[in-house]
């Protein structure tokens, strides 16, 4: 339909141009070659709109960009033509479904330009490729050719910041906060004995050995050490996948500094010890259930999606806690 009309377009242009033609040939004067070359210059125009390929305009924007999801960033785009080519355009339009702006310029001939756009992901993931729309036309804007040029790049888009993920913050801090409390509590186990000193706990006077010895004697016990706490996120296939991890990503945030571990275990398995902003752009839901990865002696605070007959298994490991989504939402409102 639209070679139709563009051809349609150009039978009633060259009609036109053939009605002025004839009339100056047929009463020839001042007025009739004055159209005449008026309607020359516009048929020239016309044809060198149609000169050069859209194929010859590149496009180029910062190589690495980080942001969230629906999180709205400003990025320069740089529009330019290739060197030694022809290329000149009397109306061109450059948009972009990605993009909110569109821009037309007007007598186009390969100029630098500067485009300003604004970008807001809504999916999580690793974008290495951006498409850009050329639409060019003629003075009237009867003919027309378009172009998708792609150009690439390496941007991070992150889960979106939970609005809860300082609430949820200051909830497990608190079980860090008792863990490291904890640090030096004594066993049941005598590490050695010593004479008191001012400012010793009474408590651990021993007055037996005291009596014999004829002056205070101190029992020192062996100290415990806290236990490691490990925040797990576990990637099951779920509508809440986002969500958590939105909620998971929040908490990592808020925690940097922190003593804390965190690891993601997603479809390519566990996270390295180190998590980076990358691991959480990358993960991919577990397209079947997987046992954890074994970390004997440490707690662990698992974030689950979804609740399932395998997360109740989990609970039951007095070295695991379990928080499904709706479940620690719940939590943090209260």
């Amino acid at each position: 339909m639209k070679y139709l009309q563009q051809t349609w377009h150009f039978l009633v242009f060259l009609c036109i141009y053939l009605l002025f033609a004839s009339y100056a040939l047929a009463f020839p004067s001042e007025t009739a070659w004055t159209l005449l070359l008026f309607a020359t210059l516009i048929v020239l125009l016309e044809v060198f709109s149609l000169i050069g390929s859209l194929q010859n305009l590149e496009f180029s924007a910062p190589r690495y960009l980080s942001t969230h999801v629906d999180e709205a960033v400003s990025i320069e785009i740089t529009m330019n033509k290739r060197p030694k080519k022809i290329l000149w355009l009397i109306a061109c339009k450059v948009s972009s479904s990605q993009y909110v702006e569109d821009f037309t310029y007007l007598f186009y001939h390969g100029q630098k330009k500067t485009l300003q756009v604004t970008w807001q992901p809504y999916t999580r993931g690793i974008v290495q490729k951006q498409m850009m729309h050329i639409t060019a036309s003629d003075l009237f804007g009867w003919f027309k050719k378009e172009s998708v040029r792609t150009f690439t790049v390496d941007w991070q888009v992150l889960p979106a910041v939970h609005p809860l993920g300082k609430v949820a913050a200051g909830f497990f801090q608190k079980q860090l906060t008792f863990n490291k409390q904890n640090f030096g509590e004594p066993s049941f186990k005598i590490k050695k004995f010593r004479p008191y000193q001012p400012g010793d706990r009474l408590s651990q006077i021993d007055w037996k050995l005291s009596s014999k010895q004829q002056e205070l004697v101190l029992r020192e016990y062996e100290q415990e050490q806290p236990i490691e706490i490990i925040f797990l996120f576990y990637g099951k296939n779920s509508s809440s996948f986002e969500a958590m991890l939105s909620l998971f990503y929040s908490l990592w945030q808020e925690f940097q500094g922190e003593r804390a571990r965190f690891v993601l275990l997603g479809e390519h398995g566990a996270s390295p010890t180190n998590l980076t902003k990358q691991d959480f752009s990358s993960i991919q839901p577990l397209n079947e259930e997987v046992e954890l990865p074994d970390f004997e002696g440490k707690q662990i605070i698992l974030f689950i999606p979804e609740i399932n007959q395998q997360a109740e298994a989990f609970s039951a490991s007095r070295w695991v806690q379990v928080y499904d989504y709706q479940q620690l939402l719940q939590q943090l409102k209260e």
